[in-house]
This record gives structure tokens, sequence and C-alpha cells, in this order.
């Protein structure tokens, strides 16, 4: 296999909106006021207007919103192209469009993002390299993203078990043997991702979005690249490139303006830290585009839907009725009023969740941790400001009792670990906060109803040590209640 030789990549994107005859801002941080300085070059009006400069900003306005009405319903016909039937669907099968969500989307949807690997003359098929499940909530403005490891075994229809990332792959290669003829190969490998992740987290998939890398690396640049605050410095040594070789990469800590293939390389990189961390750096990225789309502002926006949609009709589909006018400003609306702490970001690690066995680089994670998990994401921001892990302990002498509160717990979204008995028997059920996790500690003592005085924010002097891997502990006493284990 020939190998490219190691070079050091830029680490940042170029310069953009640079004002001519001025000198190239040198460092990161200037390359972003740079940035946002063009973005306010334009003059701030001025006080006390008189009629007829009212009356010009007042045409002004009718003109503008006049474009962005012809490039909506430019866009219209061009974002429709890009939307795909759902083999899922009987539907689809009969050549019929995809069902339409709720009348401006109102109602929690999921959607599952789907980065593909498709390389020209690739050795190696096509595959599913990224999986987000997207949750969004258009009226509560708020949405979150869970990412899923793509070494991680799931039950694939058709497969058994595998892989998680082999769904996409099996899918478009056997797309007429699963969802009968004519069905695109694309849309095989999203409907089977798509059955394989529900398995796997327990929720339904509404749509589907696909995007491969090149599409990816084309749409931040035609937003002129976008601001990441790299956390930590990232060295790959080895990061793969098309022609199967290997090149060097390095991006500093610290405010960068990243171009296209450099913001793809940030979000693949995998031989520098984790998988885990590379779901992290996704998410980052993902972030910072909706970040820079905001920035622009809706009239911007419509000055770039052209190109924009040139690059999405290229490189994306999506089972979601983009052809739709008013799913078409339902998403648009929900971009402007969604604001970056009413994004919530998780992803399945071992921090969060218990590997139940690892084999070679297969992982099998915690099904009851996997449940917990997903529950937090549905609860919105609100819910997850803190991740406790909760063990119950059986003080009460009753055989079993402490596994069924551990079930009914972890049914109600609590992430906890495997119960076990308590030191000694107790008279009184006890909630015991062995860091700061007040509110998790708050939902157990309102949920269980048990009395403010056996409710403890820190452990009393005769607490017992904390349990490993665990947050806040529930001693069962003997006055539990039969409910805490569930119907």
């Amino acid at each position: 296999m020939p190998r490219a030789a190691p070079i050091l990549l830029r680490p940042y994107g170029y310069v953009m909106n640079h004002a001519p005859g001025s000198p190239s801002p040198r460092t990161a941080r200037e390359r972003v006021a740079a940035r946002r300085a063009a973005r306010r070059r334009a003059p701030a009006p001025r006080q006390g207007c008189g009629p007829r400069i009212l009356a010009a900003a007042a045409a002004l306005s009718a003109l503008l919103i006049l474009a962005l009405a012809l490039a909506l319903s430019w866009a219209r016909g061009t974002l429709g192209a890009i939307e795909q039937a759902d083999p899922r669907r009987p539907s689809a099968a009969a050549g019929q469009a995809a069902p339409t969500p709720p009348p401006a989307l109102r109602d929690p949807l999921n959607v599952l993002l789907v980065g593909v690997d498709r390389r020209p003359d690739m050795q190696e098929g096509v595959r599913s390299d990224t999986l987000i499940l997207v949750h969004i909530d258009p009226a509560q403005a708020w949405a979150g993203m869970l990412s899923i490891p793509r070494d991680s075994v799931a039950a694939i229809p058709h497969l058994g078990q595998q892989k998680i990332n082999a769904a996409y792959a099996y899918g478009f290669h056997n797309a007429a043997e699963l969802y009968g003829e004519g069905t695109a190969p694309e849309a095989a490998g999203g409907a089977l991702a798509a059955q394989t992740v529900e398995g796997f987290l327990g929720v339904t998939v509404d749509y589907v979005a696909q995007i491969d890398f090149r599409g990816f690396q084309r749409v931040v640049d035609t937003l002129g690249g976008i601001t990441v605050d790299v956390p930590r410095p990232l060295l790959d040594p080895a990061y793969p490139t098309d022609d199967y070789g290997y090149e060097r990469l390095y991006i500093p800590a610290g405010l960068q303006v990243l171009d296209g293939a450099t913001a793809l390389r940030y979000a693949r990189s995998r031989h520098s830290s984790s998988d885990f961390d590379r779901s992290r750096r996704q998410q980052l990225v993902l972030r910072a585009i909706l970040a820079e789309v905001r920035a622009r502002g809706l009239l911007s926006q419509a000055a770039l839907l052209p190109a924009l949609a040139g690059d999405l009709q290229q490189s994306v589909s999506t089972t979601l009725p983009l052809g739709d006018l008013d799913t078409l400003r339902g998403l648009a609306d929900l971009a402007q009023r969604l604001e970056p702490d009413r994004i919530v970001q998780l992803s399945i690690n071992p921090n969060d969740v218990a590997v139940s066995q690892e084999i070679g680089s297969d992982i099998y994670w915690d099904r009851g941790d996997v449940s917990a998990l997903v529950a937090r994401l549905l609860a919105g921001p609100e819910a997850n400001a803190e991740v406790a892990r909760v063990q119950v302990q059986n003080g009460a002498e009753v055989q079993g009792l402490a596994g069924r509160v551990t079930d009914a717990l972890r049914a109600g979204g609590f992430l906890t670990v495997d119960a076990a008995d308590a030191l000694a028997p107790a008279a009184h059920s006890q909630l015991i906060d062995y860091g700061q996790h007040p509110q998790t500690l708050k939902r157990l003592a309102d949920l269980l109803q048990i009395e403010p005085r056996y409710v403890f924010s820190e452990p009393p002097a005769d607490a017992p040590p904390a349990p490993l891997r665990t947050d806040i502990v529930l001693i069962l006493g003997a006055d539990y209640r039969e409910a805490w284990a569930g119907p």
C-alpha cells in the first residue's frame, strides 16, 4: 500500500473577508476578530431619519423580503431534489412521498445523522463513519445529540450481532434483497442503519440524513470556514489520506478558524486519542457550523442559499420532506431560535456507560446504562446539567429488593450501577451523595419521598466509603415502600 510522506498540515483555514491592503492577522484570535469585524462593516443607521429615508428603508426591506421569498422558492425545488424515500415506510415502495412532520415542526422528532465514507475506488467499500442521533424539540427550542461509537456491537436485522457501522454497508450492498427492486443503495443503507439504531437505543428514528465527507467539506468552505475553540492540541501522526497513505496532522489548542478540509480532519482524526474523543469533536464542529449559520443572519443565509443548496444537492440525502415549504421554514426558524446552551451533547463512552464486554475492538455496552443515557437525552437541557451514578444497597433484608428498585430507577431515567447489599441492616432508608449532585439527589428524594433528615448532601461521619463508580447511594431500610420496586 503506498504511503504518503508525512507532512505538517496548516492548522487553520484561510482568512476570509480580509481587507485589501491590510496585513493578514497572524494569530487565530486575530483571524476570528477579522471575521467578526467584516460582518460589522456596514455603516450603522443614523438616528432621527426623516420620512423619505424611512420610506427608502421600508422599500429596501420589501425588496430584501421579496429576494428572500424568491430564493426560498428556488431553494424549494433544489432542496426537494435531495429528499429521499424511506424504504422502511410501506408508502415508499409505492412511490409515495415520505410522511410529512407535524405542522411547523411542533412535535419532537428524532433524526439519525449518518456520515458516509464514500471515496472513489474505495478499497474497503462504503461505510458509515459517523452515527449521531439528534433529538429535536421545536416547541421548546432545544436539541440533543447522542454520538454512537462505530465499534459498538448491535443486533443488525438480517445480519446479527455486528459492529453498528456495518449496518449501513450491508443495507447499501443488499438494497433490492432487503427493501425491494428499485431501492437506491444509499436509501437502503440509511434505512438499515436507522432500524439498527432503533433497536440499539430503544427509540424511534423518524428521519435519516446522510452526508458524505466531501459534502461536509464543501459546506464549511461555502460558509467561509468555522470558528472552533479547540480544548486541547490534536496531533495525529498517521491521518489516512484518500490514496490510502498517511499524513501528519497537528491542530493547536485555542480559538481556530478552520476551513473545510481542516474541519473534516479535526472531526475524523482517531489515532490521536480515542473514538469517544472523536465523538466529542464531531459534536463541537456541528455546533460551530450552527453558530456560523446563525451569526450570518437570515438574509445573509438567503444570499448564500444558492451555493449551500448546490453543496447539499451534491452530497446530502435525507428522508425529511424538504420539498415542503413549511418544513423548510420550520427548520430555518428553529436554527435561528436554537441557543448554544439549549443543545444537549451526549455520547456513549466508558465514563457514562459501563462496558459489559470487549473483544478486540468490539465493544458491548451495558444495556441499562444505554437506556439511562437515552432517557437523559430525551429529558432535555435542564435535566442534563449533571451526571450521577446511583447504587441501590439492600439494608431491608428482602431478597432481590435492591435489584428490582435498581431496575425501576433505571426505567425512570436514572443512571444506575449494579445493586449490592448494605454493610448492615438499616431501620430507615437513606440517600447519601458522595459528590455534588444536588439535582439528582433532589429527584430521588422527591420520587421516593424519603424524609429530609435521611437525605445527606454529603456523607455523614458514619457513612461507609463510596462504592466504585458510584456517586449517590440509596440504602433501603425497613421502612422501604414496595412501590419503589415498580409495578
